[in-house]
């Protein structure tokens, strides 16, 4: 009986998205500054369609998402495994892996 306990917890907990690898990165006022100032230089496509745009929100497999800047890199190596897009004015960084929003900057920042 216990094994079955223990065995349905681990599926339960797997099909939640417990232990899924979602980056986690923490960014300093200085490293926002870097990333929106290399993206500003970068001209990319925004989405052809909208989506929800929160901390830990899916993204839909149909947004094109781009590497971040090498600029933006140097200043801020944590963010190495993201990706982002331009929405509505704002930053969106996204951990491929998942394609789960982990950071939102806005760009008048």
């Amino acid at each position: 009986m216990n094994s079955r306990l223990l065995y349905g917890t681990i599926v339960l907990a797997l099909a939640c998205g417990v232990g899924t690898g979602t980056a986690q990165v923490q960014l300093d006022a200085a490293q926002r500054a870097a990333i929106i100032t290399a993206v500003r230089d970068v001209k990319i496509a925004p989405p052809g369609h909208s989506f929800n745009i929160s901390i830990g929100a899916q993204v839909p497999p149909s947004i094109e998402l781009n590497y971040l800047p090498v600029a933006a890199l140097s200043q801020a190596p944590e963010a190495r495994a993201l990706k982002y897009t331009l929405v509505q004015n704002q930053v969106v960084l996204v951990d491929p892996t998942n394609m789960r929003i982990v950071d939102i900057i806005r760009l008048g920042q």
